[in-house]
């Protein structure tokens, strides 16, 4: 999802809204549940690639001919 069509979405909600992220993502459930709630911390950029290391999805840091501006949510389970 690119800012534009995240700030579009946001703009028609209510602005005094908690934003709760949550997963239903096998690999970061608990056991015993359906879906996993995620705070938002902070809001950055980054400039990186993205690749998969062993299979898994990945950022490379850092500039290169592949790499670009990316928005990053840093999340916690706690709040």
């Amino acid at each position: 999802m690119k800012v534009k069509d995240l700030l579009e979405k946001l703009s028609k909600l209510d602005p005094n809204s908690d934003v709760i992220c949550y997963s239903e993502d096998d690999s970061l459930l608990l056991d015993g549940h359906l879906f996993r709630v995620l705070e938002i911390e902070s809001v950055n950029s980054v400039v990186a690639e993205k690749c998969r290391a062993d299979g898994v999805a990945t950022l490379k840091i850092g500039k290169s001919d592949a790499s670009q501006n990316h928005v990053t949510l840093n999340i916690t389970t706690d709040f």
